[in-house]
Formats: structure tokens, C-alpha cells, sequence
């Protein structure tokens, strides 16, 4: 069975960003992780770190659960996710412990540092990963190197956009409207954070949101069979794996794009 492992910074960013795609892939029989670098410990207004963190683990392993997936939280802090060594091998044991086809992660170039740090120190466990002599361990044992680097495939920034409000292109496109209320689920199991964008907004902001950047990047297959859609682009970096995971597993559901 082959698995793939979305790593991204914060609880309810993968179901954002991913979660369609990972739903199409458990559908074809894939096996699914996501892992989150922090709990989101800063992501309340009227809980403390210790609280708001627990809450934020608890609803992300529901969301997962919706999905049969397994989920790890890593423990870093939230708004300092930073590459170092120490972090490269944390990432490097659950790695090891998943043992990845597929690696999926946040765009190198987002609004924020936790996501690209997150990308960046996951893409460098990923290739530290089958090195015998870069030692990792998981959950407080030493685990052996993986026998193979997975794909990397980056998802799409936030908004589409880069830290510059450049409009960002996807080189693959994945239609997700036939699970696009699944995702809604996960999402919705995010419940402290959309209760506290629906009390700012007078609205239920966090699925709208959603919905919106699904329609967004749908647009760009100008199909009108095609309501929500997630694209990704490809780590090509020299010694990584190029497999076309996504269309061998999907099919017609992926449209590849030109790179112009």
C-alpha cells in the first residue's frame, strides 16, 4: 500500500490546503498521515497556550480520524518554527517511522515563516532520511534510515499568492468537487477556529474561505464540470524522486499545466 504524509505548521492548514487530494488518494487505496509541526498554541483569544494547544490536538486527530488517517503532532512552538538541526531530525523520525512514497508540504514561498520553515526543514529531513549516518529517533528510540526518498510535492500558498500578492501557478491541478463536503467535514472539525472567525466575520468565514480558494484554482481548468480543485508543484531538486504519484493514483482528476 503506498502512503503518503502531508507535513504542514498548523492544526486545520493541511485541510485547508490538501485535505481533497488526500481524500481522493485514500479513496485509490492510499495510506494516509498528517503530522502538524505545532499544536497552534497561539491560535485563541480567550484560552491560554496550554488549553488552546490541547483543544487544537484533539480537534486535528478527529479531523484525521474522519479520514482513517493517523496523526502526529511534532510539539514545536507556534511563530517559531525555525530550521536547525535539532528540527531537521525530529521530522527525520516520523520520516522514518512512516516511510513516505509521497511527502506533501507547504509552498516554499508563503505569507509566513512557520509555513516555509516547515517546508524547508521537511524537504531537508526527506533527503536526510536514507543517510545510515544522520540520526534520528522516534518517540525516544533510534530508528534505522528509510531505504528511499518520497516525491515532494508543494501545495498551494495561501490565497494563491506569494509573500509578494504575485498570483502563484500549480503545475498539477486535482479536481476535488466530488469530496469537497468530506473536506468541509475535516475542516469543520477545526471547531475553536472557526467558531473564532465566524465571531469576527459574522459568518462561517472559515469554510467560505475554503470554498473560495477551491473555486479559485478551479478556474484555472476552465471546465465548468470542475467546482473546487487543489494544485500542487513539484520538487525537481537534484536526487529526489520525479514520480507522477498524483496521475498514476487520480487519473482524469489531475490536469497537468504548463509551466509558461
Amino acid at each position: 500500500m503506498p502512503t503518503v504524509l502531508a507535513v504542514m505548521a498548523h492544526p486545520d492548514d493541511i485541510e485547508i490546503l490538501c485535505a481533497g487530494t488526500l481524500i481522493l488518494l485514500k479513496e485509490a487505496g492510499w495510506d494516509v498521515h498528517l503530522a502538524t509541526m505545532t499544536a497552534g498554541d497561539l491560535g485563541s483569544m480567550r484560552h491560554s497556550r496550554p488549553a488552546i494547544a490541547k483543544i487544537r490536538r484533539k480537534e486535528a486527530a478527529a479531523s484525521a480520524s474522519l479520514l482513517g488517517a493517523g496523526y502526529t503532532c511534532l510539539g514545536f512552538d507556534d511563530l517559531t518554527v525555525a530550521y536547525s538541526p535539532h528540527a531537521k531530525r525530529v521530522v527525520t523520525g516520523l520520516l522514518r517511522a512512516v516511510e513516505p512514497d509521497l511527502l506533501v508540504l507547504h509552498s516554499p514561498d508563503c505569507y509566513m515563516a512557520d509555513h516555509t520553515e516547515s517546508a524547508r526543514i521537511a524537504r531537508e529531513a526527506a533527503f536526510a532520511s536514507t543517510i545510515p549516518n544522520w540520526k534520528a529517533t522516534w518517540k525516544g528510540r533510534p530508528i534505522k534510515a528509510c531505504a528511499k526518498m518520497p516525491a515532494v510535492l508543494y501545495a498551494d500558498p495561501i490565497d494563491h499568492v506569494d509573500a509578494l500578492g504575485r498570483r502563484v501557478r500549480a503545475r498539477y491541478v486535482v479536481d476535488i468537487t466530488s469530496v469537497l463536503a468530506a473536506k468541509e467535514k475535516m475542516l469543520s472539525a477545526h471547531d475553536s477556529q472557526r467558531r473564532w472567525l465566524r465571531e469576527q466575520h459574522g459568518e462561517d468565514e472559515y469554510l467560505l474561505w475554503m470554498r473560495r480558494m477551491g473555486a479559485d484554482r478551479a478556474r484555472d481548468l476552465a471546465d465548468p464540470a470542475v467546482q473546487a480543485a487543489e494544485g500542487f508543484v513539484p520538487h525537481l531538486g537534484h536526487g529526489f524522486p520525479r514520480d507522477h504519484h498524483l496521475g498514476r493514483a487520480l487519473g482524469s482528476k489531475v490536469r497537468e499545466l504548463s509551466g509558461e
